[in-house]
Parts: C-alpha cells; structure tokens; sequence
C-alpha cells in the first residue's frame, strides 16, 4: 500500500476487527500523529472492546474508550430501518469532539472500497461527519486488507457487527435483550465456534448463525442458551451480510 493519508494527525476510530487493526497500523508506519478511541455501549460486543485495547497497546497508540448510552435516545431504542445511520451520527459525533480535544486533524475508520457496493446507511452518516476513510478513499478492498494483515502479523478475526444487528428491526431495543446476545455468543466462542457467529434474537426463539464446520459444535451448547431465557435455538449457516 502506498501513503494513503491524508493528514499529519489522526484518531483512528478502532473497533477491534481487521480493518481498523491494519488501518492503525500502517497509519502508525506511516508516521502519523496517532489516538485510538474504541466507542462502549450498550451495542458493543465485550470480546471488541478487549481486542481493540490489545492493539492499541501493541502499536504503542494512546486508546480512549468512549462510553456511550444509546438507548437514551428514544429514536434508536425503537430500532427502525434508520438505526444503523442514526447510531452512526451519535457516534462519530463524539470521536470528532475527542479528536479536537486531542489536537488531532481527522478522524479515520476502516471503511474499504468493498464496502461502498453494499447497503450501508452508517456510510451516509460518515460522509455528512466528514469521517475520513483512508482505504476506500484509495480504492483498497478486503483481499488487500487482509493479504496487509498477513505482512502485519494481525490476526483475521471473524468480522463482527453491533448486537443491536441480532434483533429484528421494529424490535424494542433494551439493555436485557443486547446482554443475552452477548452472553449467548460468549458462551459458544468460549466453547470453541470459529468463524463468524451470530445468535440472532426474536422474542425467545434464537437463531445460532455459524460457518457450516461449527454448527455442530454449537448445538453442544444449547442447554447453557436455554438458562439465559431462551426457549427455542433453531441452527443455520451464516452468510454474508451483518
């Protein structure tokens, strides 16, 4: 990759996953003026926030975690079709404040040229906040990415996505609910799932998403799901997507 940035200065908004891991690490290449910020909300699964911790400890990077309650707000709590976007804002929002609190010029996050083809509101929201997105300002996608974090040493892990993805849309958002999804994927990552998980939430059913080879390892764990409150896990393969 060549120098891809734009700016001396940045505060690079770290979610744990590849992306923002190999973003923060060529920035820190590069010779930027670095900050980390990792937003912890309600929405956050716990496994990012430790990851996100980790890297910015081992690129020597200052990381600030920014803690948020999203459910505060009434319009996100009654997750419509706009979440996604109306989360963003809130978000960025905030890391624009820390990046002037610091001094730092921009805000970048990992949002690749792949990215762009796909239905993503929160995009939108990134543009209207003048977030800068080095790789897919640069037309660099995935298969870059990840061959990047080859070089890097940077582990691959199973993209994730914001629990608040787990419950259907139009779905009353509540602290309870998000901490049952994250307590259900903890439980089977701790059980040994690979790959990408989901354990999406519809009332008391639950759907465990996983990759074809993990399936049945998952279903050794249904027992521990039902004591979370879950009545009925039904099982199917993942496929891309949140």
């Amino acid at each position: 990759m060549s120098d891809i940035f734009q700016a001396n200065s940045a505060l690079i908004a770290l979610s744990g996953g590849v992306d923002s891991a190999v973003l923060l690490a060529r920035a820190k290449e590069a010779g930027l003026t670095l900050h980390a910020a990792t937003v912890i909300s309600e929405f956050t699964p716990s496994a990012e926030i430790k990851a996100a911790e980790e890297l910015a400890a081992r690129f020597d990077v200052p990381w600030h975690p920014v803690c948020l309650g999203l459910l505060v707000f009434e319009d996100i709590r009654q997750n419509p079709l706009e979440r996604c976007y109306l989360c963003k804002k809130i978000i960025m929002r905030e890391m624009k404040s820390l990046a002037l609190r610091l001094d730092m010029e921009a805000v970048f996050d990992g949002t690749h040229a792949d990215d762009l083809s796909k239905d993503r509101p929160g995009i939108r929201a990134l543009k209207e906040e003048g977030i800068i997105s080095p790789f897919a300002l640069a037309g660099i996608g995935k298969a870059d990415i990840l061959s990047e974090a080859k070089r890097l040493g940077i582990s691959a892990a199973p993209p994730s996505a914001c629990l608040a993805t787990r419950i259907p849309f139009g779905t009353v958002l509540t602290e309870e609910l998000l901490e049952t999804v994250d307590a259900a994927e903890g439980i089977l990552r701790d059980g040994g799932v690979l790959g990408v998980l989901r354990v999406r939430i519809d009332g008391r059913r639950a759907v465990v998403e996983t990759e074809p080879a993990a399936r049945q390892t998952a279903k050794l764990y249904e027992n521990k799901l039902k004591q979370l409150g879950i009545e009925e896990v039904s099982y199917r393969d993942y496929s891309a997507g949140v």
